[in-house]
């Protein structure tokens, strides 16, 4: 029986809503991909009403579907911890809480994505775990808002469905994110984190120094090419990069492996649309192991 998800994906620019239907046992077909060129600036500037309207008008038509969200916060606030080996989901969710309140000021003005390494490092029973923080702003606003008309099944940073797409493929993967204020690494296979680095950076030569020194000192870059997304990823800065690292890279899309019957039909390669479909998919999928709260 074939199942279906619509997702919603906001970040600084543009934001945009899918929904996604299984067909056979591996393959996928969109319903609608819908991009429009606003996002959290203009939430933040007092438009937020006029876009999530608009938004929801594309989602009208499937207003019985669960909805799964992602929305890119400006900034994260990544930490290492160790959890019992035998945590269950709920148990972790305290473990991400009670760290909130030792590492933040203010941690109810905070969500947390939270999952687990694949070459987990075990101290006696514990097991390394990564718990992303961001701030809480306009979550809010958006999950009220959507929340009328759908049931949200996942709300949450574009971190845990980008990472859920190396699960899919069985590749893997290596995303480069070069953001106005930090440049974030992720290497990953079969849906688990390898390698997590963040760094924030004030100018475009910190930005520089931080992506190349990343590239040079993870080989598998060079082995496996990374995939670049970002308000800073221009061209002038891309082929510098490469050029200093022997790297290939290439702007973030959907990997060829997962295979969606009709993407000549809709405009698939923007980086929202591509973080949308990633969280339809995971939602479509028990992902153990994942929680957001």
């Amino acid at each position: 029986m074939s199942k279906s998800q619509i997702a919603c994906s906001i970040n600084a620019t543009e934001c945009t809503v899918i929904r996604l239907k299984t067909s056979g046992s591996t393959g996928y077909i969109l319903s609608t991909c819908k991009t429009l060129p606003s996002g959290l600036g203009d939430l933040a500037a007092g438009k937020g009403k006029r876009i999530l309207n608009k938004l929801e008008r594309h989602l009208k038509e499937w207003h019985n579907d669960d909805l799964a969200l992602c929305i890119e916060p400006e900034t994260y606030l990544p930490l290492p911890a160790y959890f019992p080996a035998d945590a269950s989901n709920d148990d972790c969710e305290k473990y991400c809480r009670i760290e909130a309140g030792y590492f933040l000021t203010k941690p109810e003005k905070f969500r947390c994505d939270h999952t687990v390494y694949r070459d987990n490092i075990s101290s006696g029973s514990h097991k390394k775990h990564l718990l992303l923080f961001y701030p809480d702003e306009h979550f809010g606003t958006v999950s009220e808002h959507f929340s009328v008309n759908h049931r949200i099944v996942f709300f949450g940073s574009p971190q845990l469905p980008l990472l859920y797409l190396s699960k899919l493929t069985g590749e893997r993967q290596v995303i480069i994110e070069l953001e106005n204020n930090y440049v974030l690494l992720t290497i990953a296979s079969n849906g688990l984190i390898e390698k997590f680095s963040f760094h924030r950076v004030k100018n475009r030569e910190e930005r520089e120094y931080f992506t190349i020194k990343e590239l040079v000192d993870n080989p598998v870059c060079r082995e496996t090419g990374v995939q670049v997304t970002g308000a800073m990823a221009d061209k002038i800065m891309l082929a510098r990069i490469g050029r200093e690292t022997s790297t290939v890279l290439k702007t973030l899309g959907m990997p060829p492996t997962i295979f969606i019957s009709n993407p000549h039909n809709f405009s698939i390669s923007s980086a929202s649309a591509v973080r949308a479909i990633s969280t339809a998919l995971m939602a479509l999928t028990e992902n153990e192991g994942t929680i957001s709260f």
